[in-house]
């Protein structure tokens, strides 16, 4: 019990500044994420599938945008660096990788959830053990009445209810 004592005192100390986005499970930032997703949409989809103009200078004669970028890394980088490139775009990788990336965020959020109600759990175990503790005798500190008296005129000095 000690140990856990111990654990509670040193584990669960609060920051010393405290965010108030912090306590809303992160939403500002997947709203961020969500924002930048959806700002890359158009810019992504111009790249990957419209054919540039046929005037328009380091992508005229190409099919797609993205045909120079493939054949800069082609000419200009390693060719193994070409390699993993085109492993990478791939969509029987991405799709996986994306799919891994949302479990691994599950886990992570239940983990932190179990990690809190364990701390939860915790703190309410300790408060019982630190209330079912023995008083010092007189009560508790500050009492400066001391100890209870019984006696004539003392109060109830039998188990009874008290009559009037």
């Amino acid at each position: 019990m000690y140990f856990q004592g111990w654990a509670v005192m040193a584990a669960n100390v609060p920051h010393e500044r405290v965010f108030k986005a912090s306590r809303s499970n992160n939403f500002y930032m997947g709203l961020l994420l969500l924002v930048l997703f959806l700002s890359l949409l158009p810019v992504v989809y111009t790249v990957m599938t419209l054919s540039p103009s046929f005037d328009c200078g380091p992508f005229s004669g190409k099919e797609k945008m993205y045909d120079v970028i493939m054949e800069t890394i082609d000419q200009d980088l390693p060719s193994f660096i070409g390699n993993i490139f085109t492993y990478a775009s791939n969509p029987g990788l991405i799709l996986p990788a994306i799919l891994l990336m949302v479990l691994a965020i599950y886990y992570l959020n239940t983990v932190s959830k179990g990690y809190q109600q364990a701390n939860t759990d915790l703190k309410k175990k300790m408060q019982m053990v630190m209330t079912r503790a023995p008083q010092p005798r007189g009560g508790p500190p500050g009492n400066v009445m001391g100890p209870p008296q019984s006696g004539p005129g003392r109060g109830r000095s039998h188990g009874g209810p008290l009559r009037r």
